[in-house]
């Protein structure tokens, strides 16, 4: 694997803040000496921030993304109020600040596509009178996390910057559709694809579709299959995403916006990781490792057998990846040990 000078990291800086308890993550880019992994390509990155430390630009048709370079919302204005879809703890009120430039219309409705707090942790920030809609297995994973942080000192994305959401109004099982003003939107069971609840957020007429943390445009996924808690399900949604008729992704995560070929490159991708993951706990000498370390300690004998499982099929899956998605080498290995596990027990 060629080797490099330098690298990018990418932190969060709790400095910012939304209110006094619950200070609001800035993303703070910068050089680091690395001699380890690939450069990430020019391609990979999304535009630049404004100086208040944040993009937003229209799809279309009064549709609108906003991102810090990390973690993406969207808003759509209708002529008679703002739908906004999800509250990031990285943007926080910026995001308030991005529906302000573009329109005066009050936010109406608030989405939640799932209910992991890295993507609705600001939630709060939005006026009480909106009314919020999710999937019903959303609202019931809200409702637990807040119930069970009572009492509790680490709380609902406390440490995303976050603090607890208000709780959905509306809910729904399979489809919701949502019309308000001139645009109407087809809120749909994403069927576990990262998590229950998670949702397909599609705006057909204009041919925009939201799902977040499944798809990451010119980018590997984030680690072990994006904390995916359903394996098959996972891989499943790529193909359900193909069913739908659209031009524009808002994928939930860094700086682009995503197409269908995105999709297609991604799903190409975690067909070569199962593939090469099959051949790996085929092709790796059980027997051989535990020569190596014994058998009296089963929890390391496996921990050293599953990691060289991981290996091989990382290693195949580099020589066809790892420059076709940047930081393919920082997280490949981990979406092979994923797999594994879920060719092992699935």
């Amino acid at each position: 694997m060629k080797k490099i000078l330098t690298a990018t990291l990418v932190t969060l800086s709790l400095a910012a803040c939304d209110n006094d308890n619950h200070p609001s993550p800035t993303i703070i880019i910068a050089p680091v000496e690395s001699h380890d992994y690939l450069p990430v390509p020019a391609s990979a990155f999304g535009p630049a921030l404004n100086e208040q430390g944040y993009y937003v630009a229209e799809i279309r048709d009064g549709i609108y993304w906003v991102t810090e370079g990390v973690y993406q919302a969207m808003f759509i204005t209708t002529g008679e109020g703002v739908i906004v879809v999800d509250a990031p703890p990285t943007l926080g009120k910026k995001l308030l600040s991005a529906i302000a430039e573009v329109t005066e219309e009050t936010i109406s409705h608030v989405i939640y596509s799932h209910s992991h707090a890295d993507h609705i942790g600001a939630a709060s920030v939005f006026p009480d009178t909106a009314t919020v809609i999710a999937h019903e297995e959303t609202a019931k994973r809200i409702e637990r996390s807040q119930n069970q942080a009572i009492g509790d000192p680490y709380s609902f994305g406390m440490f995303l910057g976050g603090s607890d959401v208000p709780l959905p109004a509306i809910t729904f099982t399979e489809e919701y559709e949502l019309t308000i003003g001139n645009k109407t939107l087809q809120l749909i069971n994403a069927q576990d694809g990262h998590a229950p609840g998670n949702i397909f957020i599609n705006i057909p007429e204009q041919k925009v579709l939201m799902v977040v943390d499944i798809i990451y445009p010119e980018w590997t996924p984030f680690g072990e299959m994006a904390q995916s808690e359903n394996m098959p399900a996972y891989l499943h949604a790529h193909e359900l995403l193909l069913n739908y008729d659209f031009d524009t992704l808002v994928s939930g995560h860094l700086g682009q916006l995503g197409t269908r070929e995105d999709v297609e490159k991604q799903l190409a991708y975690l067909r070569d990781i199962t593939d090469n993951a099959a051949t790996a706990l085929q092709t790796t000498d059980f027997n051989a490792i535990a020569t190596e370390y014994g058998q009296d300690n089963p929890w390391l004998l496996f921990e050293k057998y599953l990691d060289s499982v991981a290996d091989t099929c990382n290693e195949i899956t580099l020589d066809t990846w790892a420059e076709q998605l940047a930081a393919a080498d920082v997280f490949t290995k981990s979406h092979c040990a994923k797999m594994v596990e879920s060719l092992r027990i699935d």
